[in-house]
């Protein structure tokens, strides 16, 4: 992607901040230099207060960060604590703060290409923040996250994205896949050519692989509402395989006295929970206790589209390059420049 084409998506976002530390930990800055910023958000109608440090650095909450804060008013009226930092700034944190800085490099160095990208679909001048600092985006707690070797792979791979049809590609991951990716169709409607479920044999083992689940019925009933009410009483639980046997599961079919009702585990797992339900990879319904409870047993951790980070990991442990880890995960994607 070419220069002029990122100044255009970005807006406003060009901004002058002090030269980021490389690999040192400290606080000291060495002059301006001029690089893109990211809004965070960090909290929303936070009552306690942050303190300056420096021009170029705060603390709130116990920990420090890097850039300046705000207060600023959100669409619905709350208020939000806003982090403005560079690009890079910002992703030395999220590394810290997504996987370890015990990984291998190459894996460290595709996690940083692919949260880097994730930034460019997400930037929005129109809105009063462009990222929230959680999972439903990207988690990060400021500087106390960061490491020398996160910030290397930051450093080494600055200006690097991942790209398809010379855009940014939409760049997203996941704990764990469970042993095969999930397509992005599937879990949110909305395809994409390099987005769609791939065997990952490379997470099997991993301490996110496995996962067993117990829900009682009734809670069930209160995520599901009327589409489960209608069903009558509940009789039965399965699942409805896809066309390929290896794939992921296409529903979770609830049978009961008077019709059926069925819905894709991604809905299921977005309706009870990603705390109940940790993967939309579900390889087992049972009802128990007599149609009390519904135990589930499946793998992974997280959504499944697109990288699966204990699976980059094993490839970054097995000499994979950034490069092949990220081809493996989003085929048909290129890497360019911001």
């Amino acid at each position: 992607m070419n220069r002029r084409a990122f100044t255009s998506l970005a807006g406003s976002a060009l901004v002058a901040f002090p030269l980021r530390v490389r690999a040192t930990g400290g606080l000291d800055v060495a002059g301006p230099s001029n690089g893109y910023a990211i809004r965070v958000l960090l909290a929303v109608d936070d009552r306690s207060s942050p303190q300056p440090i420096d021009a170029w650095h705060f603390g709130w909450d116990g920990r420090t960060y890097r850039g300046t804060f705000a207060l600023v008013p959100l669409p619905d009226g709350r208020s939000g604590l806003i982090n403005t930092l560079p690009l890079d700034a910002y992703l030395a944190g999220v590394l810290g703060k997504e996987i370890s800085a015990s990984w291998a490099p190459e894996a460290q160095r595709a996690q940083a290409i692919v949260s880097r990208t994730y930034v460019f679909g997400r930037l929005r001048p129109d809105k009063p923040y462009d990222v929230a600092a959680s999972a439903g985006d990207q988690r990060y707690d400021g500087i106390e996250n960061e490491s020398v070797e996160g910030r290397g792979a930051v450093d080494a791979t600055s200006g690097t994205i991942l790209t398809y049809a010379d855009a940014p590609a939409r760049a997203v991951f996941s704990s764990c896949c469970g042993g095969r990716t999930a397509a992005a169709g599937d879990v949110w409607n909305t395809p994409y050519p390099y987005l769609q479920s791939v065997p990952d044999p490379n997470c099997a083992g991993t301490p996110n692989f496995t996962w067993e689940a117990e829900i009682p019925t009734s809670r069930i009933e209160d995520a599901l509402g009327e589409r489960l009410a209608s069903v009558g009483d509940l009789r039965d639980v399965s699942l409805r395989a896809a066309p390929d046997p290896s794939d992921r599961p296409q529903a979770i079919v609830f049978a009961g006295t008077r019709a059926t009702f069925e819905t894709t585990p991604a809905a299921f797992r977005n309706s009870v929970g990603a705390g109940t339900v940790p993967s939309s990879f579900v390889h087992e319904v049972t009802l128990t206790e007599g149609g009390l409870t519904l135990a589930l047993r499946g793998t992974g951790r997280g959504h499944g589209v697109g990288l699966c980070q204990w699976g980059a990991r094993m490839l970054g442990e097995r000499g994979a390059s950034a490069a092949a880890i990220l081809a493996f995960y989003f085929p048909g994607t290129v890497l360019g420049r911001a």
